[in-house]
């Protein structure tokens, strides 16, 4: 049973040779685009930023990921804000090679949700 559903963005990094700098990120971000689990669905992608790490001699891409995320009934759980970093963790099972995530939302289901998201 999930109560509710937050509204969470983070940033990735994508880092590629030069060689395979612009393919590489394109099949990234239709990877990302397209993301959908039993808990987190990507609803955004954004490239922020490119450029070359002169230290690892790498390209890199810097995105805004922006997801919807389910948050399952916690007996525990007494604060609505709990349940935000509860998503936030959730995302990060994920993704656990992501940036900052933050929590901006959160929608309480007053009759809990069963299911998950369904892939397309």
């Amino acid at each position: 049973m999930f109560k509710g559903i937050v509204y969470c963005e983070a940033s990735l990094y994508v880092y590629s040779s030069k060689e395979t700098h612009e393919e590489e990120r394109e099949k990234y971000i239709t990877f990302l685009s397209s993301y959908i689990r039993k808990t987190v669905k990507i609803t955004a992608v954004t490239i922020k930023s490119t450029g070359f790490d002169s230290i690892h001699q790498e390209q890199y891409t810097r995105l805004s990921v922006l997801a919807d995320v389910l948050v399952p009934y916690d007996p525990v759980i007494t604060h609505l804000n709990d349940y935000r970093v509860s998503g936030c963790t959730e995302f990060r099972k994920h993704f656990p090679h992501a940036g900052a995530i933050m929590a901006h939302s959160i929608d309480i289901y007053n009759a809990y949700r069963t299911e998950g998201f369904r892939p397309f």
